[in-house]
């Protein structure tokens, strides 16, 4: 269900303003509300800029060996030990930044000078210093690249002209030359080698040949890199003192959070705004209370055009299906919470789609096991509560189809692929009863709004008109043919209701009616159920056919079989898991919720500890 929410206006001294939002986080009941004219208190910017720094080093030291595994359990923390900032972490934090920078400088500088050694290999013919590459008293040098489709020109060019030229090797800009001209045409051999699409080369600062240049920029380049690994091992040393750096982080984090919004403020007092749920209030008081007397809390209900946050609350076996709504939206305040009536159907559709009991077992196992060893949480650990219940479901209806790994064997119900009208017709049945389920939500939804013309003319007429044509599909008798007419009657004549003039709503009233199209295609939409169970045992029934054929070819035959059938079935388990909870849950977000969901909603994220890296107990 949805819980209603209260509005929340808080007004006390500045000077308690850090100790309120402290006991605020800790209590984690009151989502503030950014204002317009809000403020960050001071320091915001620069707990976010060390919250960065503290993320880059830990990063910074996974890759040097502190990673720890994913079975690791978090730091635990006690609550009055998280509330004294880490100055070890800060201090491990700009230890790891210090190697981290040294490092990328090291590695640049070696990158540099490779880059600048590689530049050379064009010039390692080069029989003369790079640092006598210039001019004399009578000459002129011009040291570049020239591309290989002008060199013929350019020397058609020169062919007369009072000009030596090397040609040396070739590079990513053409071929290297040095052009040594006489400097009574310097200017015109310029000015050819301009129209050639010379380009100067930019020769690394050296001193001797190209080749002893190359040596030299190579064993410094080595030299950085040794210096830069001397460095990596300092870093897997501190490795150790990660978990100060997380500690840090987490405490960084939740200061961000309170210095975020510190609410409007006078000289003195500060003002803050927030949502909290209608029955947190008392917790929340207390949590305030606890921190001064000097205080104005209120509560009051959100007022017309005031949008609070939606939270659901369900039972322990609802409430993992909240996470399939959100995937799809949040419903709007003032409607109806979907999870109560879309659960069953949801565990339902994903044990008949997946439906093989083998494949339900394995991943029952597997899920329990990942629970117990990974303890996810929030949305995460939600959606794996889904397909957990969605696995148990598998098992039940494989055992009443007979299906284990792709087998048949001793079905509780029938064989769908051996009595696919049998198949349909429980698919049908159980989707109409899903879409009546929808209606008589939206009923309850008009009814609670007031409108109860909408209410009897637009869902209620709908579903007087079904039950006569089930009545005409079940037993003899005229009753089913009048329910069915009387619905239709009520359609046709208050479907176009809101039009004027007889002939208009009769009209309107008729397009109305041609809507049994649109349930039509509802109901045929749950065919899919049945084509995904479908699937799921004709692919492993394929991987078993398969798997037998190489029995018969000895020894490696047999290996290649084993293999296939656990890569093949397991294959056949993550693909049809995935293709059953997508379509279960298409089914609700399309056929369910077309009925009467209403979507708009926002989460509900208060002013909270929220810990990445550790654990805070009491």
């Amino acid at each position: 269900m949805l819980v209603p929410m209260k509005r929340l206006t808080l007004y006390a001294l500045k000077d308690d303003r850090e100790a309120l939002l402290l006991a605020l986080q800790k209590d984690g009941n009151v989502m503030l509300i950014q204002t317009d004219d809000k403020t960050s208190l001071p320091g915001a910017e620069e707990v976010t800029s060390q919250l960065d720094k503290a993320k880059e080093a830990i990063h910074f030291l996974d890759s040097h060996g502190a990673k720890k595994s994913l079975l690791a359990p978090k730091l635990a923390v006690p609550y009055q030990q998280f509330l004294l900032e880490s100055k070890g972490g800060q201090q491990a934090m700009d230890e790891a930044e210090n190697l981290a920078s040294q490092i990328a400088t090291l590695r640049n500088e070696g990158a540099t000078l490779l880059s600048q050694a590689e530049s050379l290999n064009p010039w390692l013919k080069l029989d003369i210093p790079l640092e006598e590459l210039k001019g004399t008293e009578t000459t002129d040098c011009f040291v570049g690249y020239l591309p290989e489709e002008d060199l013929e020109g350019y020397l058609k060019a020169t062919e007369k002209s009072l000009v030596d030229i090397n040609r040396l090797g070739i590079g990513p800009e053409g071929i290297a030359l040095v052009v040594i001209a006489h400097k009574s045409q310097s200017q015109e051999i310029k000015h050819i080698l301009k129209e050639h699409n010379f380009t100067e080369a930019l020769l690394p600062k050296g001193t001797g040949l190209a080749t002893q240049v190359v040596r030299e920029l190579k064993t410094e380049a080595e030299k950085k890199e040794k210096a830069a690994l001397e460095l990596e091992s300092k870093a897997k040393e501190i490795a150790g003192q990660k978990d100060q750096i997380a500690l840090y982080a987490d405490q960084l984090a939740a200061k961000g959070d309170r210095l975020a919004n510190g609410g409007t403020e006078t000289i003195k007092t500060f003002c803050l705004h927030g949502w909290v749920r209608h029955d947190r209030t008392q917790q929340v008081e207390t949590a305030v209370k606890s921190v001064t007397d000097a205080y104005e809390l209120t509560f009051r209900e959100p007022k017309e055009g005031e949008i609070p946050p939606s939270v659901m609350e369900n039972n322990k076996l609802v409430a993992p299906y909240e996470s399939v709504v959100e995937l799809y939206s949040r419903p709007k305040v003032g409607t109806v919470d979907p999870d109560l009536m879309m659960a069953p159907f949801h565990f339902i559709f994903f044990g008949m789609m997946l439906s093989d009991a083998g494949y339900g077992l394995v991943l029952t196992i597997a899920l329990f096991i990942a629970m117990k060893l990974f303890k996810p949480q929030g949305f995460a650990g939600k959606l794996t509560m889904v397909i957990f219940f969605g696995s148990i479901s598998t098992v039940i209806w494989g055992a009443m189809f007979g299906g284990w790994f792709g087998l048949e064997w001793h079905p509780l119900l029938f064989v769908p692929m051996n009595e696919p009208i049998k198949m349909l017709v429980l698919c049908f049945g159980l989707g109409a009863i899903h879409l009546v389920c929808g209606m008589l939500i939206k009923v309850y939804t008009l009814i609670k709004a007031g409108d109860i013309m909408g209410a009897v003319c637009d869902q209620i007429s709908w579903l007087i008109m079904f039950a006569g044509f089930f009545c005409m599909g079940m037993a003899e008798g005229p009753i089913g043919k009048y329910l069915a007419l009387f619905g239709a009657a009520i359609i046709l004549l208050f479907g176009g209701r809101e039009k004027k003039g007889i002939i208009s709503r009769l009209i309107g009233g008729l397009l109305s009616l041609y809507n049994i199209s649109s349930y039509l295609s509802d109901l045929l939409s749950y065919s899919r159920i049945f084509a995904l169970g479908l699937a799921t045992g004709v692919i492993g029934m394929v991987i078993n056919t398969i798997a037998q054929m190489l029995l018969g070819m000895g020894p490696v035959g047999v290996v290649v079989a084993v293999l296939l059938l656990i890569g093949g079935h397991t294959f056949n388990i993550i693909i049809n898991v995935l293709g059953a909870f997508v379509h279960s849950s298409r089914l609700q977000y399309i056929e369910f919720f077309g009925k009467f969901f209403e979507a708009g909603g926002r989460a509900f994220v208060p002013l909270a500890l929220r810990t990445k890296y550790t654990e805070v107990t009491k």
